[in-house]
Parts: C-alpha cells; sequence; structure tokens
C-alpha cells in the first residue's frame, strides 16, 4: 500500500494504517482530477490546447483525449509528452514529420518505447499511408547548429566515471565526467547531453557468432553508408526492441513450420514477445534456432540505434570545460540471463576513461532558473532527478544569487543513495542550501517519499510560494511526478485556503508563469 500518513503524525499504528488506505482510495480519484492543474501544451501559433502533453498521463488516456483530433495530433499524443529533443523534434514536430511522410522511422521516441512505437504503426495503418493529403504536414528539421541536436554531435572525451551510490545500493548510480576541452560546447543550467552510446561487444560478437558471420563484411545501411557488420551492431543498430520487419525476416528464414507460424504472428502483433521471454533482438535468435539469416539482411531488419539524454549536473562557472552527469546504471536479470540499460552501461563500463564519445547538447524547453537571482528556489529532485538541482545550486552560489534555495531529494538509504551526499552538505553549511529535507524510504518501515516531506513542511512551502518561489521538479514522470503535484495542489487547498477548482487554476497560472517548471522522464 503507498504510504501517505508519514509516521511523525500523531496516530497510533492501526489509525494510521486506516488512513492510509481512506486517503489512498480518495487520492485514486483526486489524482485524475488534479492532473488538470498540470501545464497544458498550447500551440504556438494556433494558440490550441493540447491537453493530452502531459508525461504523468497513461498512454491510453492521452489517446482518448485525442481521439477527434486529426491524425497528427493523435500521433502526437503518442508520443512521451517530454519535449525532450531526443528523436531531433519535439513531440509535436515528430508528429507532423510522421504524417507528412518526411518521417518513415516510428522508433525514434525513445521515452514512449516499445507502446509509442506500436500505437504510431496504428496510426498510420488508420491513415493508410505515411503520408497525408498532398502539403497537409510539411513539417521539416531545422537545420542544426554542430554540437546542439542529435544531427550534429561532437566528438569529446570522458573524464571519469566513478561510482556515486554505496556498494550496498540495490541500483548503481555513477558521476560520469564528460571532458568538454576544445569541442566549443556551452551549456546553461537545465540543458541535458545527449550521447551516442554504442552496443555491448559482447552482445556484438555473440550476435555475429550464432549468425555465422565474420564481422568484417561490408552492410549497407538505411541511409546508403556501406560499413562492416561489426561497426554497423556496434553504433548504428538497436539491439534492444525487435522490429515488425525482423519478425517477418525470421518468418522466411525459419527452416520449422511451428517457429515460421509463431514469428509470423509476432510480425503481426508483438504483445506476446515477453511473455515469450523475448526481450531483445539476442533473444529473438536464441528462441527461433531455427531462423538464421544472411548478415546484411539481419542489420537491414534492425531498427537504429537512439541518443540517451542526460540532465547535466554541473555549472559551467564552476566546471568550464566539463559536463558531469549522473547516471543511473540499468541492470536486470530474466530468464536466467542479465541484460543491461545501452547508454548507462556504454558510459558505466564499456566507455574507458579517454576514449572518445559522440555527444551534443540538448538546449532545455522551459526549465531555467529565474532571471532574477533573488527569487527564491524549491527543488524537489528525488534519484537521479537530483541532477539538474547541483548545476542550479552550483551556478546560484557562483553567481552571487541572493535568492533562497530548497531541496527536497529522496531515495532508498541514506547509507548508500544519498547522491552528492559532500556536495549538498557542504551547500547547507555554506547557506548556498537554505533548507533540505530528505526522504529515505528503506529506512523506515512506513516509506516515505519527497510528497509526505512536502505535506509535512506545507505551511513553510505555502509561505515561500506566496512570497514569488519557483518551484522545480525533476525525475520519474510516471508517478513521482504526478504525486508530487497532487501534494502540491492539497497545499494550495489546505493552505492557501482555496477549493480544488481554484487550487487547480493557481497551479495552472503558476505554470505560465514559468513559475512551476518540470524535468521529467
Amino acid at each position: 500500500m503507498q504510504v501517505l500518513i508519514p509516521e511523525s503524525a500523531p496516530f497510533t499504528d492501526e489509525q494510521r494504517a486506516w488512513l492510509n488506505g481512506f486517503v489512498a482510495g480518495l487520492l485514486g480519484m483526486e489524482r485524475a482530477l488534479a492532473v488538470a492543474s498540470l501545464p497544458i501544451e498550447k500551440s504556438v501559433s494556433t494558440g490550441e490546447a493540447f491537453p493530452w502533453h502531459d508525461p504523468t498521463l497513461a498512454l491510453e488516456e492521452r489517446m482518448k483525449l485525442a481521439q477527434d483530433r486529426p491524425i497528427a495530433l493523435q500521433m502526437m499524443a503518442a508520443m512521451g509528452q517530454l519535449d525532450c529533443g531526443q528523436c531531433g523534434y519535439l513531440c509535436k514536430t515528430y508528429s507532423e514529420a510522421i504524417a507528412g511522410g518526411t518521417e518513415t522511422d516510428l522508433g525514434k521516441c525513445v521515452p514512449g518505447g516499445r507502446a509509442t512505437a506500436k500505437k504510431l504503426k496504428e496510426l498510420v495503418a488508420q491513415a493508410g499511408a505515411l503520408s497525408t493529403a498532398p502539403g497537409a504536414y510539411k513539417a521539416e528539421r531545422a537545420v542544426v547548429e554542430r554540437g546542439y541536436g542529435r544531427d550534429a554531435p561532437v566528438r569529446v572525451r570522458l573524464g571519469s566515471s566513478m561510482p556515486l551510490s554505496g556498494p550496498d545500493a540495490e541500483k548503481e548510480t555513477r558521476h560520469v565526467v564528460i571532458d568538454l576541452a576544445g569541442s566549443g560546447l556551452v551549456y546553461e543550467p537545465g540543458d541535458c547531453l545527449g550521447i551516442w552510446p554504442r552496443n555491448n561487444p559482447d552482445e556484438v560478437e555473440l550476435l555475429l557468432a550464432i549468425l555465422k558471420a565474420k564481422g568484417s563484411e561490408a552492410v549497407t545501411l538505411a541511409d546508403g553508408a556501406v560499413v562492416s557488420a561489426r561497426e554497423a551492431l556496434s553504433s548504428e543498430c538497436d539491439l534492444r526492441v525487435p522490429r515488425e520487419v525482423l519478425y517477418k525476416l525470421l518468418a522466411r528464414e525459419s527452416k520449422n513450420e511451428a517457429d515460421r507460424s509463431r514469428l509470423s504472428k509476432l510480425a503481426e502483433d508483438d504483445a506476446q514477445a515477453e511473455s515469450l521471454g523475448v526481450h531483445d533482438v539476442l533473444d529473438v535468435l536464441v528462441e527461433f534456432s531455427s531462423a538464421r539469416p544472411r548478415i546484411g539482411d539481419f542489420v537491414a531488419a534492425l531498427g537504429r540505434v537512439q541518443p540517451r539524454l542526460y540532465s547535466i549536473a554541473s555549472s559551467r562557472r564552476k566546471h568550464k570545460d566539463e559536463a558531469h552527469l549522473t547516471v543511473g546504471v540499468l541492470r536486470y536479470e530474466m530468464n536466467d540471463r542479465a541484460y543491461q540499460g545501452v547508454g548507462s552501461s556504454f558510459v558505466a563500463e564499456y566507455l574507458k576513461p579517454g576514449r572518445a564519445v559522440s555527444v551534443f547538447v540538448q538546449r532545455a524547453h522551459g526549465f531555467r532558473l529565474p532571471a532574477d537571482p533573488s527569487a527564491p528556489v524549491i527543488m524537489v529532485g528525488p534519484g537521479t532527478g537530483i541532477a539538474p538541482f547541483r548545476a542550479f545550486l552550483q551556478e546560484r552560489e557562483a553567481a552571487g544569487a541572493s535568492g533562497r534555495n530548497w531541496l527536497f531529494f529522496g531515495n532508498q538509504r541514506r547509507a548508500s543513495d544519498f547522491l552528492y551526499c559532500t556536495d549538498l552538505e557542504d551547500f547547507a553549511e555554506k547557506r548556498v542550501l537554505s533548507r533540505m529535507d530528505l526522504a529515505f524510504s528503506r529506512d523506515h518501515t512506513s516509506k516515505v517519499y519527497v510528497q509526505h516531506k512536502m505535506l509535512e513542511a506545507a505551511e513553510e512551502l505555502w509561505r515561500w510560494l506566496d512570497n514569488g518561489a519557483y518551484f522545480y521538479v525533476c525525475g520519474d514522470a510516471k508517478r513521482m511526478a504526478g504525486d508530487v503535484n497532487l501534494a502540491l495542489h492539497q497545499i494550495a487547498v489546505t493552505r492557501g485556503g482555496m477549493d480544488s477548482a481554484a487550487a487547480t487554476r493557481y497551479l495552472v497560472e503558476l505554470a505560465r508563469a514559468g513559475r512551476y517548471q518540470r524535468d521529467v522522464y
């Protein structure tokens, strides 16, 4: 059960348990209402509202909101809704490019993952083609300045990659330093660094061995470039998500009738893939051993690898030629096999200090420190969401900003997961950080999260907002961002004396004024 009543509240264990259940039931209904208080994206040119442009909404909810809209806007609703720029577009312009036929790759929305790609495929089929009526959409990607977009990366070097979490942490987090010296790249607090990763070399060699390929064979990529099979699998191909075209290729190549039938069904609908133990491309080859295509055809059937974005955790005022990243390393085991995140394992294990890596700066969309250095700032950043706020604090300190700074940070255990503990305690000692509220969920019998700490400090938090504070959130979009928004909504009701509708309007206006900003993923 989600814990909503903190241990410090004046109730017995039995009373607290009953209240947790009762309030959780109420919040299940209230959450859907409170989501309306999140910022609603509007088109600059038309002023049209896009109510689905909210990453805390489930895909099904977003599609329902867009169901009567033109096909391009339905495609927009299928995106991850982050406007992160990882795809080379914004959510709206990516959807328009697909609808207009200028973009045929449906797998570029990394935050949306498999679910977005599948929904886009359905919508493309529904539209009848990858283009609508001639001239309906003319979305074209703007010319990208070198170093400031996925299509124009620059080569820099890894400075270091060091453990940030303790040895007993359930999830490893690393502090990664990228050496920007000589690159000409500049960034501001709030920006992200995009990294073009390379795949696990052991996995690449295993795929080549399974297909009885040498790796030196020349293969042709989608853009017409000719490279070796090993290089294609290492740096160009997505080895995570099997595509429809791969299932169709393997079905044609399979020497087993049962395998052909199963592969054909997966090509039509891959919803059953994970139940078969198929999580990535290697799993497909292992599961269907009767299908062994030629290496060139295999490479052509794979999707393209996508860049990974990481919030920059440093200020150039303090680290002129460096960009610091806070990377949670994804590792898990399933079906007697170990799996790794592509980007996180690349910078944590396979990229060695001094080696080159292709990167680009992705400028923030509406995630910036206030222009007024005297404005107070409230930051909510659990886990790796702390990254941009470390940059904020370094910037505010170096600039001599007089505004107060308040941080809410949470993670599993203080002993192993208090990321940047020394830095934060130093900021607190120097009064750069005016207040720091911590929530370590696994250190107590009842889990306490950042939203609970917000509610405990409701009176003071409301006083800060009433005095012009800017409110920032960074981290998980699926749960945390919605819970934080709901807590903020409750504070507006209980401390601001508003009813629910007025609190919703208040948060919308706070966002429109640039005083409620989110970097969620």
